[in-house]
């Protein structure tokens, strides 16, 4: 009954853990871009930018994740 227990909060650890992985850096692209776009006057260039580079660094985070825990279950 125990090892059921803590496998459930280890998912629920595993599935917040990426939550925060995907959220996170696109969250703080969106602050930056906006940010820079405000100082330069270029209307919403850099946010798009920063957009695009957060949703990759966020499915980067999430390949690397999920790679290692296939390597880990072999």
């Amino acid at each position: 009954m125990k090892n059921g227990k803590y496998k459930i909060y280890e998912n629920l650890a595993f599935v917040t853990q990426i939550g925060l992985m995907m959220i996170i850096p696109i969250v703080i692209s969106v602050l930056l871009g906006h940010y820079i776009d405000e100082k330069l006057g270029t209307g919403n260039l850099f946010l798009l930018i920063f957009i695009a580079l957060g949703v990759a660094s966020s499915f980067l985070n999430l390949y690397k994740v999920m790679m290692r825990l296939l390597n880990k279950r072999k």
